[in-house]
């Protein structure tokens, strides 16, 4: 994984995981491919942030899950798109959650 460059700010990421997590039935193929899009660069901005941090060994593993994660790609159906992009939201929440908590350290 690597970073981009000009990262998203905290209130854009946020944004772009409430989209994801929202309540309801599955948006068109399309928007969740461009919802992976987004959410695999964030990921990639805040992996390689936390991953410098000193993890322990649970906090470790969840890393290792998430880049595993981020190579699993949607799928041919919706429902499994679905679920898919709303994994990598959530993977997106940890890494922020992670990335607080090395600022704080």
């Amino acid at each position: 994984m690597t970073a981009t460059a000009g990262a998203p700010s905290r209130d854009e990421i946020q944004e772009t995981v409430d989209r994801t997590l929202r309540p309801g039935p599955p948006p068109q193929y399309d928007e969740l491919v461009a919802l992976e899009q987004a959410l695999l660069l964030i990921i990639a901005d805040l992996y390689s942030e936390v991953a410098e941090q000193q993890l322990d060994p649970r906090e470790q593993s969840s890393l290792t899950a998430i880049r595993y994660q981020t190579a699993v790609g949607l799928g041919s159906g919706l429902v499994s798109a679905h679920q898919q992009v709303r994994a990598l939201a959530r993977n997106c929440l940890w890494l922020l959650d992670q990335q607080a908590e090395g600022a704080r350290s």
